[in-house]
């Protein structure tokens, strides 16, 4: 009798294997793998590099090929917004740590705002008429002037390959304006 309950038991188990494995194998030739989509790929910026050996004090700012000289009291800084390598933005900071004379510049390059006729327009509709000149920045023209409001600033705007750069003085005073004219004048691109 246990012996034949345990051959009983032998063909319960290996009947099972046999429902398992054909029921496992039946389901995967019936789902069928699904294809994977392709991935929408998206090119990332070219980042330049410097084409020149840089100056003493001199920072290269990439994507858009500026170089900057940082006067040696001041400091400088960079911030780079990107999503998966591609580049939304690039700030970058001259300041100097005086309580008494604060000063800071501080440049935008947009690589994703697309520039239209209007910008130039637009950005002079922010900015006091009395203050608004003609500039050139590195070879590039554009405009300056007194933003007032809730960010009071100097402003200058260009445009470069199709893409606005801005360069914001803070706070406005008349000193600090001398500054950032005497830093943009040494602005370069490559």
């Amino acid at each position: 009798m246990k012996l034949k309950t345990l051959l009983v038991f032998i063909a319960v188990i290996i009947g099972l294997g046999f429902i398992i494995k054909n029921f496992s194998n039946g389901n995967s030739k019936q789902v069928a793998s699904p294809t994977p989509l392709e991935a929408v790929k998206t090119t990332p910026d070219p980042i330049l590099s410097p084409t020149r050996a840089l100056k003493p004090n001199e920072e290269f700012i990439s994507p858009f090929g500026l170089y900057v000289i940082v006067p040696q009291d001041m400091t400088f800084r960079k911030e780079v917004a990107d999503n998966d390598g591609i580049i939304h933005s690039v700030g970058f900071y001259i300041e100097n740590s005086s309580k008494d004379n604060p000063y800071m510049l501080y440049g935008l390059y947009e690589a994703k705002t697309v520039v239209t006729d209007q910008t130039m327009t637009s950005a002079k509709k922010d900015m006091v008429p009395s203050t608004i000149k003609d500039i050139t920045i590195g070879g590039y023209k554009g405009v300056e002037g007194l933003i007032t409001g809730d960010k009071t600033r100097y402003m200058a705007v260009i445009v470069k390959d199709g893409k606005k750069i801005t360069f914001s003085t803070i706070p406005p005073t008349e000193a600090n304006k001398v500054i950032t004219d005497q830093l943009l004048s040494t602005f370069s691109f490559q």
